[in-house]
């Protein structure tokens, strides 16, 4: 169960590393089961076509220069799924940033009152 951070109040510096811990665990997990499903998917895909023209290349379907062309155009699209790949763990390096900084945020908000990172609580509307 995630814990409510507008009202989370650690103790002590251990309580905030376990909920930090926590909260990244929970980011991480959730990225790996998206990425790693892609990325294994389409390994997959250029292991099945990396066989099927091998297949028409012995069978004499396709000649060599075919073949060559085909393999080219796959490790073009397999860089790509590695850039994308890249890609995505910028992104998850970027929320870990911003998960732990939200929990330190209200963890600081919580026992002071301090507002350090503006994006923590919005202000209350003025009373009309």
């Amino acid at each position: 169960m995630a814990t409510d951070l507008s009202t989370f109040n650690p103790a002590n510096a251990q309580a905030l590393f376990q909920e930090i811990t926590s909260q990244v665990s929970g980011d991480a997990t959730a990225w790996w089961n998206t990425n790693s499903t892609l990325v294994a998917g389409y390994i997959k895909s250029l292991s099945e076509a990396a066989i099927q023209t091998q297949l028409a290349l012995a069978e004499g379907r396709i000649d060599q220069a075919t073949a060559t062309q085909i393999l080219g155009m796959q490790k073009t699209a397999f860089t790509q799924t590695l850039q994308f790949s890249q890609y995505m763990t910028l992104a998850l390096a970027q929320q870990v940033e911003n998960t732990v900084f939200k929990v330190v945020g209200w963890a600081i908000y919580n026992k002071t009152g301090f507002n350090l990172f503006p994006t923590l609580v919005q202000p209350k509307p003025a009373a009309t």
